[in-house]
């Protein structure tokens, strides 16, 4: 029978040991207090712009279709918005820590209606108006985007990334279809002007929600020190990070603009139909968020990136099958079918991103892939927007372009979390 060892050494350590249970539990119990505050700034921030993004910029690719703009123009515009994302960046990293975090909100709500007011004053001017609104777009996008995926990554950690990040997209869905649906049924019954005061208006309300709270920066964002272009152009790690940051900035873009035209075109034109159509695609990527969020933290990770990228490719071949001659009920089945497949591969491959960051550089990964996505998307959209240039800017160009990324989505594989990290940058 074995019998527990009475000696001084092994009480000490069942001391050390209960005491260090004890302020495990007390530092879970104070990380927890933390995070609730935190978290209710979180997406009281995210909920407002995405509402925003919802009534207006979601539509930015579809109004500069109706006002005549072409597939060319469109991916000029997309490549401007990369040297504006970058000069925003650069930017609000020097910015954060030295102004509140509430006023990093408000000048992100401010860029917003900036980029609103100068589409107004430029409509119609051509060039002109896709290079200024283009940079404008970038420096908005960089504002809100970088703010919302530090705080975001101040919520997480390697056992929960995969749940919240479910967590996030179906909050996110939900706001999303509401501003999607208002916003085209403005643009469709009413005029710019509307649309613009009501965006005003829900700004000015929703910063009045978050300056009471007085937000701090969250801890790991404020000792994070600046990232220098030097650092950037040396960045390199054995995840294959720097090809996967290339290769989404194409794929970002051609979900957010491209498809959009696509569907755009196939609901006949309408902002109002092409909000109800999302909005019940929506429905169908709700569901594979509230499936997956809470089981993929348990799963193999490689193996399921492995699916996630050859179904991703799927879907990018059934985008060049959308046609409008198709039966509704195929067509309807069809774009469920993409949003699916999409949904999935944006989830697995958030996980991957988020847990790499949180076992390697941290708040700094999220700068380096921002860096590296504005870069690419500078150089590929102009190559892009010269292809169309040459080829006419004829629309059945898309399904070729399609054809084209869903042999691209391969270049995903190689980005893999490996256990030893041997980062620079």
């Amino acid at each position: 029978m074995n019998q527990r060892p009475e000696n001084d050494e092994y009480q000490a350590m069942s001391s050390q040991s209960g005491q260090a249970n004890m302020n495990n539990r007390s530092d879970n119990v104070h990380q927890t207090l933390e995070e609730i505050p935190q978290t209710g700034i979180f997406f009281r921030f995210l909920g407002l712009h995405t509402l925003l993004y919802g009534i207006f910029p979601f539509y930015i690719p579809v109004y500069m279709w109706t006002q005549g703009v072409t597939l060319s123009g469109i991916s000029w515009f997309i490549a401007v918005s990369g040297a504006g994302f970058m000069l925003g960046l650069w930017t609000w990293d020097r910015l954060r820590g030295r102004i509140s975090l509430v006023s990093m909100f408000a000048l992100s709500l401010v860029l917003e209606l900036f980029l609103l007011v100068v589409i107004l004053i430029l409509k119609g001017s051509g060039i002109m108006m896709i290079v200024t609104t283009g940079f404008a777009y970038g420096f908005y996008n960089c504002f809100y985007w970088t703010t919302q995926r530090a705080m975001f990554y101040s919520l997480i950690n390697l056992h929960n990334s995969g749940r919240k990040y479910g967590n996030l997209q179906i909050f996110v869905g939900a706001l999303l279809q509401v501003g999607i649906v208002i916003g085209g049924y403005i643009l469709d019954m009413y005029t710019y002007h509307h649309m613009l005061i009501i965006s005003a208006l829900i700004s000015v309300v929703g910063l009045l929600l978050l300056v009471p709270s007085r937000p701090e920066y969250p801890k790991a964002l404020t000792e994070q020190s600046r990232v220098s272009i030097p650092e950037v152009l040396k960045f390199k790690d054995q995840h294959k990070s720097r090809l996967m940051f290339v290769t989404d900035a194409t794929f970002l873009f051609a979900e957010s603009f491209f498809w959009i035209i696509t569907l755009f075109m196939l609901v006949h034109e309408s902002f109002f139909n092409l909000g109800i159509v999302v909005l019940s695609l929506a429905v169908a990527f709700g569901f594979v968020f509230y499936v997956l969020k809470n089981v993929i933290d348990r799963i193999s990770t490689r193996r399921l990136f492995q699916i996630a990228v050859v179904l991703y490719a799927l879907s990018w071949g059934l985008r060049s099958y959308i046609n409008e001659p198709m039966s509704l009920a195929s067509l309807y089945l069809m774009m469920i079918v993409i949003t699916f497949l999409t949904a999935f591969f944006r989830l697995t491959l958030n996980k991957r991103f988020y847990d790499i960051a949180q076992h390697d550089l941290g708040n700094a990964y999220l700068i380096l892939k921002s860096y590296f996505t504005q870069v690419a998307t500078l150089g590929i959209f102009a190559l892009i927007a010269w292809f169309f240039m040459l080829a006419g800017d004829q629309v059945e160009l898309l399904k070729y372009t399609y054809w084209s990324l869903a042999v691209c989505t391969f270049l995903y594989l190689p980005y893999e979390r490996r256990i030893r990290s041997q980062s620079s940058g």
